[in-house]
């Protein structure tokens, strides 16, 4: 099979806060081990027996935007497109790099990495298909550093493929990769959340508007063979996978659903096998369901609050209400995230320090700013803001201390964290005005005016988290010259508008050595700029939450993967 089946369940990472040892850990934080249906793999039944075909009915209450990981963000389209597009590398639930679509991780010591760092040879598999039948060879590998590359195809990045000055292809079955400069975190290119994209299909083609970013052509176990917009997306068995007896399951169908409510009363039902992306506060109401199991997986994502420092209409200005740090600081002081987390999420998360959540970059040892409503309204009046006209928002020049919230709608913990903020920074004079988006509305492109990519927004609540090398993540989300504007086509994703050369120094550092710990301590300087600047103000950690029927079995969790990470493994019980 393509990815190792887990035999325990168990998720043995939490690398860098236990300082590169190993931890098993099965639950979120604050679960109790007597919750057995608290885990991260399908129960075993020894009495039942797994049927072989059927199909799974997975609840997703986001609708991807498009299936092509050169274009887009979200977590549903990564859902869906992780089952047929693959790369060439992947990463099991213990952070290990391992070889999908090549017979081995290139390496100094086989002789895949040159010694000074600069050459990675991929060797291909054999017999490797796109589901159409045609062959996977070594110019799919070309063509996707070309496409990704193209400056007429506005791709969401294109960090660390423009360190690459060729990629040859001496016969079908080998790339050479070979870059401008050392590249630490360079076997996560064409690696995830990336995939192979396949030339005979997309060469010539305006990828845009191709209809690959609906209905792909990959090389994993299932196939898109429909899109009902609005409705659902259907999933067959990939004919020509390479491994015989897999997957199990013959169909999989993502129904788009509403929201998290629809979705329990969907899998109480019946209706829907599996549901994605359940809130803490939702798993003592799942847990009461029977014939219904909970996985709970740690991950890297933070659920944060990202502040729009940039003004887009003229880039050269800061914002008008956050371009002072004294207000940005008093936002964070006048937060107190007891009620949310205690409350809301019932305990079963901790509040988070750092935007890296998981891994051996993550850093120990940071504090939050304490919350403080005195001194949070002390550093406002010290920069101007005072309510003169005592209707309880504060004013300056003119400019009423108002801003709005935005967060993908329809997901009720959410909404009611948003009405937490919103009393807590009454009370210290500012207005929070909550309008929240659909998903696609949110992280459209640019050329769709999504609100991030344009910067029409003041206040986004939104999660997300490092791969397994943060290096991408940081680059994207922090460095100047990813703030997206008319300059650079909309590229990248410092929609907060951070420009600190400091910064986008530690970033390159971190990147430029192959010393782990060298690495480390530059990303830690990294976050410290970013906590300092106060546009990224981390709120809880995050962790995947599934449902799933009980006669779903074989399904594993894995904090560097999705949902279906595993799916060609799940099975029907007989």
């Amino acid at each position: 099979m393509r990815r190792y089946a887990i035999l325990l369940a168990v998720l043995a990472l939490v690398v860098a806060a236990c300082g590169g040892a190993a931890t098993e850990t099965t639950e979120a934080p604050g679960a109790t081990p007597e919750e057995p249906t608290t885990g991260t793999e399908a129960p075993a039944d020894d009495d039942e027996e797994m049927a072989d075909g059927g199909q799974v009915t997975i609840g997703l209450f986001q609708e991807p935007d498009n299936l092509n990981p050169m274009f887009a963000v979200q977590t549903a389209s990564r859902i869906v497109r992780d089952m047929t597009l693959e790369g060439l590398l992947d990463a099991d639930p213990d952070g290990n790099y391992v070889p999908i679509l090549v017979k081995e991780v290139p390496s100094v010591e086989n002789g895949g990495i040159s010694a000074d760092g600069l050459i990675i040879t991929y060797n291909l598999l054999e017999g490797v298909t796109w589901s159409d039948g045609d062959p996977l060879t070594s110019r799919d590998v070309q063509f996707t550093w070309e496409a990704i590359l193209d400056p007429g195809n506005a791709v969401t990045s294109t960090a660390g493929y423009e360190k690459i000055v060729s990629v040859e292809t001496p016969d079908d079955l080998t790339a050479v990769v070979t870059f401008s400069e050392l590249f630490a975190p360079a076997l996560s290119l064409f690696s995830i959340p990336d995939a192979i994209l396949p030339a005979h299909v997309l060469e010539g083609e305006d990828i845009g508007v191709s209809d690959f970013n609906r209905t792909p052509e990959g090389t994993g176990p299932f196939v898109v063979t429909e899109w009902n917009s609005g409705d659902s997306i259907i999933m067959d068995r990939n004919p020509n996978f390479r491994t015989a007896g897999v997957p199990i399951l013959d169909r999989v169908v993502f129904t788009i659903i509403p929201d998290q409510q629809v979705g329990a009363a969907r899998i109480r039902a019946g209706e829907i096998d599996v549901l994605w992306n359940l809130d803490e506060s939702l798993i003592p109401e799942f847990q009461a369901m029977e014939g219904v199991d909970i996985q709970v997986v740690p991950s890297s994502n933070i659920e944060y609050l990202g502040l729009n420092l940039d003004d887009r209409d003229d880039p050269s200005q800061p914002d008008a209400l956050f371009s002072d740090k004294r207000v940005r600081d008093a936002l964070a002081m006048a937060i107190d995230r007891t009620p949310i987390i205690d409350d809301l999420l019932l305990g079963m998360t901790e509040a988070a320090t750092s935007p890296i959540g998981l891994g051996w970059a993550a850093p120990e040892g940071l504090e939050l700013p304490p919350y403080d409503p005195e001194g949070a309204i002390a550093l406002l009046e010290e920069a101007g803001w005072v309510d003169d006209d005592g209707d309880g928002v504060r004013e300056k020049d003119g400019v009423s201390f108002s801003f709005e919230i935005s967060t993908p709608a329809g997901q009720q913990v959410r909404e009611l964290t948003e009405q937490i903020l919103q009393e807590q920074f009454a009370a210290i004079g500012g207005e929070l005005i909550i309008n929240n988006v659909p998903a696609a509305t949110l992280f459209g492109s640019w050329e769709e005016n999504g609100k991030l990519k344009r910067g029409d927004f003041d206040i986004v609540m939104d999660t997300w988290g490092a791969d397994l090398d943060p290096d991408a993540f940081l680059t994207i989300l922090f460095t100047s010259s990813n703030i997206p504007s008319d300059a650079n086509n909309g590229d990248g994703w410092n929609f907060f508008g951070i420009n600190d050369a400091v910064l986008d120094e530690a970033i390159a550092a971190g990147g430029s050595t192959l010393d782990q710990a060298v690495r480390k301590d530059a990303y830690r300087v990294a976050v410290e700029r970013i906590l300092e600047a106060g546009v990224y103000i981390p709120l809880y950690k995050r962790s995947f939450i599934n449902a799933f029927s009980s006669n779903v079995i074989g399904w594993s969790g894995n904090p560097w993967g999705q949902l279906a990470w595993n799916a060609e493994e799940w099975s029907l019980l007989g």
